[in-house]
């Protein structure tokens, strides 16, 4: 129970019963605009003023008006991820979700806050992604699935828009991107097949007119002819590669008077379709069959059969995500904000 004393120690608060900077600047004796910059992390404010300031503002609660700081800045303080969603009735991609926790976890300590757009098969991306600039909801976005020459990045370069993509372009203006090494992801699990005897891989992969796609099919080709072994684009699938479609490509090969003995997947949900496809077959992983899958999460930990993967966290890719559209809100060099990610090669 606070006594009399303790009450009016208590910082006092505006009528709207929260406090303010005003009040945080009295409580500490300090100025308004020390207060502010010291929130802000400026470099002309010492370290110790700086730890002092935050103190305080947890102590007592103060947030900052977001509303007010809208109206002098025109900001949204909204970052909007616009990410490829499969239909509801098909199996659906855990690395999403982990994405999303690693968007969340980098922004929640921020003032920033974020909107998923799932964007299925059969909607204009780009007429999606104008709505939603047009519409001023974001100070950034951030998408996936990039074509060499991406509609949806040429039109927020030329809106001179920040944005972050999840995987790179050809396109000649440079733009932040985080991006996973697919060509030596697909080169170090074809490789690793190769090393264990197998000659006849099977490669379930994503269209060429994504650009991931198209590394990774230069990484599978360069491991090939290292080991002397030649191309045959019949076990070769490049298309929609979830997971019915990747039993049913698997289950053609597998039909094949010289099926595959191993297979390379493009992800997780490939995966589990060619394990469908395999078990339909009598075939056991493991046992003269093998298959390397490219994860985001442990998944393939949980399931009864050696499956090897290239691994690379989803979650650290939305954290990454994240941090660069934060950079870029506030004035980053896209070219500063320019990485590819190789990923570990977990065998089993």
């Amino acid at each position: 129970m606070l006594s009399r004393t303790d009450d009016r120690r208590r910082p006092a608060r505006s009528s709207a019963g929260r406090p303010t900077l005003k009040t945080l600047a009295s409580h500490l004796d300090l100025s308004v605009t020390t207060v502010s910059r010291a929130l802000k992390d400026a470099p002309e404010v010492t370290a110790e003023t700086i730890a002092r300031v935050k103190e305080a503002a947890a102590e007592i609660g103060y947030v900052p008006n977001l509303r007010g700081i809208k109206l002098r800045t025109g900001r949204t303080f909204n970052i909007c991820a616009l990410f490829a969603a499969p239909p509801a009735e098909v199996v659906g991609n855990a690395g999403a979700l982990a994405i999303i926790q690693g968007l969340d976890a980098a922004l929640r300590p921020t003032q920033y806050s974020l909107t998923m757009v799932p964007v299925a098969p059969e909607m204009n991306a780009l007429a999606e992604m104008q709505r939603l600039v047009e519409a001023e909801l974001a100070d950034a976005f951030i998408f996936d699935l990039t074509r060499p020459q991406d509609e949806r990045a040429r039109y927020l370069l030329e809106q001179q828009t920040p944005f972050v993509s999840f995987g790179r372009t050809e396109l000649f203006t440079p733009h932040a991107y985080f991006d996973i090494d697919n060509e030596d992801a697909a080169y170090q699990a074809t490789a690793l097949l190769l090393r264990r005897g197998h000659r006849r891989i099977g490669l379930v992969d994503p269209s060429l007119e994504f650009l991931y796609g198209r590394q990774r099919f230069i990484g599978y080709q360069r491991a090939l002819a290292e080991a002397g072994v030649p191309l045959d684009t019949d076990i070769v699938f490049q298309g929609e590669h979830d997971a019915p479609n990747s039993k049913a490509v698997v289950g053609a090969m597998l039909a094949l008077p010289r099926p595959p003995t191993a297979f390379a997947c493009a992800n997780e949900v490939s995966t589990l379709g060619a394990i469908a496809a395999l078990v339909e077959a009598g075939k056991t992983i493991g046992d003269g069959i093998d298959l390397v899958s490219r994860d985001g999460t442990r998944l393939v930990d949980f399931l009864p059969w050696p499956i090897s993967s290239c691994f690379y966290s989803l979650a650290e890719v939305g954290r990454q995500l994240a941090a660069a559209a934060l950079a870029l809100i506030d004035g980053a060099e896209p070219v500063d904000y320019q990485t590819v990610a190789r990923v570990d090669l977990i065998e089993q």
